[in-house]
């Protein structure tokens, strides 16, 4: 039902069935009259047989306060927003198999750079004959 909600980046992962959720937020200094960026740390459990996937550090998830589990856990992970971009050996395989593919040409910047302009020059006559 109730309770805060958060969206915040994991920061670590190195704990069963836990991890550490950056929240960032505004406060405001009326001393000052302005305002500044402040960073809370929250715990928060993290089940993946529930969530579905292991989550990494610096994905993006959504918390929820939730009653205490242990001496600093207060939050349950919710959601999982956004997954970071990690190196796993399959993403690195699949973008070899694709750097390598048949038929493909390999172009030097200096080839794509002339094409470009000489594509450029094609509208600009395009342009001069209308």
């Amino acid at each position: 039902m109730g309770g805060a909600q958060f969206i915040g980046r994991v920061v670590s992962n190195r704990m069963q069935k836990t991890v550490v959720v950056a929240v960032d937020y505004m406060a405001y200094l009326p001393k000052l009259k302005m305002y500044e960026k402040r960073t809370a740390k929250h715990f928060a459990h993290a089940d993946p047989g529930v969530l579905g996937c292991e989550l990494d550090i610096g994905d993006v998830v959504k918390i929820k306060w939730t009653q205490r589990m242990s001496k600093h856990k207060n939050y349950k992970v919710e959601n999982v927003l956004r997954k970071s971009n990690v190196y796993t050996p399959e993403l690195g395989a699949a973008a070899v198999a694709a750097r390598e593919q048949p038929g493909r040409q390999q172009r030097d910047s200096v080839e794509v750079a002339e094409a470009a302009m000489a594509a450029a020059a094609k509208r600009v006559q395009a342009l001069r004959a209308a």
